[in-house]
């Protein structure tokens, strides 16, 4: 169950919807919500002139720390409207570090998917990456156009692998949420040989009390990545479940750049544990 969540706020109409769909979350689980807005070193752009160095520094402080103000200013506003007992933090440095020290006490963090139109000083490239990788805790990333309300309809991208058996478990509680869930067993992946056909995880869940209507499905192969993504997008699911994957391969297709990477690209919430 969840106890503890925490939600990476920006000042940004995506850090809004965000820090709803963590409301919406928080009141359907009985979690308590913290709010976190990490401002990065202001780190002038490259090739600037001597001569306006200075200034554009100054530019860049006063837009984080505008961004800082927004950030929880609207994380004030919806939880004084939604959620009692909610928690603000603030902290100054590294963004993906900041966000694992404080996820070493949450059940679930939520982060907002890289905004490409935003200015990389604000969104920096790696953050769910890393956090994903080193924070020992499962992290849902939350597309800008995401809906605020909780998933009903579920994907599993299963193959019996560790970092997925982690990342179910780790989602048990958005999965007594919903209404459907599709099991898509990954043949052909490094783990394949112990996801048989996802029998025994549907089992698995219904003793969870997972009360779902469960389906079972093959596909993608290790070599077709691209059909994952397909399937996900053209079944209309409220959340993708996946395991981030160390395997070399696997690398390039979860954390890998932006035209391969899940996370990345995906339109839809994608709950990852490592």
């Amino acid at each position: 169950m969840f106890r503890d969540l925490l939600v990476h706020v920006d000042g940004s109409q995506a850090g809004r919807q965000r820090v709803k769909f963590a409301i919406d979350l928080a009141e359907r689980t009985g979690a308590r919500l913290d709010g976190l807005h990490v401002t990065p070193p202001a780190e002038a752009p490259p090739r600037q002139k001597p001569s306006t160095l200075a200034r554009v520094q100054r530019a860049l402080e006063a837009e984080l720390a505008a961004d800082a103000l927004a950030a929880e200013a609207i994380f004030r506003d919806e939880t004084a409207k939604l959620l009692s007992g909610a928690r603000w933090f603030q902290a100054a440095g590294d963004m993906a570090a900041n966000v694992n020290a404080r996820a070493r006490c949450a059940d679930l963090v939520v982060l907002g998917q890289y905004e490409w139109q935003d200015p990389p000083h604000r969104h920096p490239l790696p953050v769910a990456n890393f956090v994903a990788m080193q924070c020992g805790r499962p992290v849902l990333v939350v597309p800008a156009g995401a809906p605020t309300t909780q998933p009903n309809r579920v994907a599993i991208a299963w193959d019996g692998g560790r970092e997925v058996v982690r990342a179910v478990h780790d989602a048990l509680p958005l999965l007594r949420l919903a209404r459907t869930i599709d099991i898509m067993t990954i043949a052909g992946s490094p783990a394949a040989h112990h996801a048989g056909d996802g029998e025994e995880l549907a089992t698995h869940l219904a003793h969870h009390e997972v009360n779902a209507s469960i389906s079972q499905r093959r596909v993608v192969t290790r070599d077709d990545h691209g059909s994952l993504r397909k399937e996900v997008e053209a079944g209309r699911y409220d959340l993708l479940v996946m395991g981030g994957y160390s395997h070399p391969m696997w690398m390039e297709f979860v954390f890998g750049g932006a035209t391969h990477s899940i996370l990345l690209s995906s339109k839809t919430p994608v709950l990852v544990s490592h």
